[in-house]
């Protein structure tokens, strides 16, 4: 199935909100004014991105963090070589950084996109990229409700950039900026886009969070606001990629009291339920079955649910009818059946 149309009239948020609930795979093809890009989704995952000059790009920002020479870079990228495990991190982080503020331009402009089922990738300059669409669609939405912050932080290109003593970069793309403005004195926001090749909303971005973080300081920029939202949001995302779900649902619990009514929160909780689903259904496919381990009595020690979801098993439904069949959500479902394997009561078939 193949299907196309303007993001005027189906805004790029909705259509990425769509592709990922319904777990499409295939291309997603967007294209506006200042460029056009693609991706390739697997079941809701993005698993490689692709646009003109993309291995130049990312081999001369590589090149910035002192991980491998640009020339090399590009060289491995050509041939779809490894640049061994820290080079790989570099260049995939690069990458979704790039993505993301790509879709973040693009979200208000008026491009065109078209789907197919077909993930052909042709002559295309693309990377291996290992990200859920729902984390993306996060992040795009985070900083589009941020870009006036980041506007009044950097008005203009000709601040200049100083690293922080004892700045510990949280990823590659701002390894390659403190690389530069370690280079040389007086190093200006203007410099640091040129060196790397990036759009300029990109590289502003990367330096808006560095000095949030305190990892960089910009002169005559004015103070940043302290957003504990939005510092709580960054904490929370990096505890997702790092598969850490019950941690970051207590960051939702914690944000949830404090501001309930910020999109900004509503979404990160989409999120981390969605991906904490997906998390689970790798190690539990919808179609398992499961044998019931249990003795007679030890039911009668199980909470009402949990027993009900032993008698479905019981009857021969897979893990895909019990979800339907539960009267709870999909998450509690799928975190029940895990207790009870852990407990010995249900044991995976085949």
């Amino acid at each position: 199935m193949a299907f196309h149309g303007d993001l005027s009239s189906y805004p790029l948020p909705d259509l990425l909100q769509w592709l990922d609930s319904s777990r499409k795979s295939g291309a997603l093809s967007l294209s506006w004014e200042a460029g056009q890009r693609k991706v390739f989704l697997l079941s809701g995952q993005i698993i490689a991105a692709s646009s003109p000059g993309l291995w130049e790009r990312l081999s001369r920002v590589v090149e910035q963090t002192g991980d491998v020479r640009g020339d090399t870079a590009l060289a491995a990228l050509k041939r779809a070589q490894s640049l061994g495990p820290q080079g790989d991190a570099a260049i995939r982080q690069i990458a979704e950084e790039e993505l993301v503020g790509s879709l973040v331009d693009l979200t208000p402009t008026n491009g065109q996109f078209h789907w197919s089922e077909d993930m052909d990738r042709g002559e295309d300059e693309w990377i291996a990229l290992e990200v859920s669409l729902r984390h993306v669609l996060f992040e795009t939405l985070r900083r589009m409700d941020e870009v006036k912050d980041v506007e009044r932080a950097l008005p203009h290109e000709q601040l200049v950039i100083r690293g922080a003593v004892g700045a510990k970069p949280s990823h590659a793309l701002q390894r390659a900026i403190l690389g530069i403005v370690n280079q040389a004195d007086d190093v200006t926001l203007s410099r640091v886009r040129i060196a790397l090749g990036l759009p300029r909303s990109v590289v502003a971005r990367a330096v808006f969070d560095m000095l949030r973080g305190g990892r960089a300081v910009v002169m005559g920029a004015a103070p940043i606001d302290v957003d504990p939202v939005a510092d709580m949001l960054e904490k929370g995302a990096v505890l997702v990629r790092e598969r850490q779900f019950d941690a970051a649902a207590l960051i939702f619990a914690s944000l949830l009291q404090s501001d309930p009514g910020d999109r900004r929160v509503r979404e990160f909780a989409r999120m981390v339920e969605r991906e904490h689903v997906a998390s689970l259904y790798l190690e539990i496919p919808p179609v398992t079955r499961f044998a019931g381990l249990h003795e007679p009595g030890q039911l009668s020690n199980l909470r009402p649910e949990e027993r009900a979801i032993v008698r479905y098993f019981d009857t021969g439904w897979d893990l895909s009818a019990v979800v339907l069949g539960s009267t709870q959500r999909e998450l509690d479902t799928l975190r029940t059946v895990m207790r009870l394997m852990r407990m010995g009561i249900l044991q995976p078939m085949g």
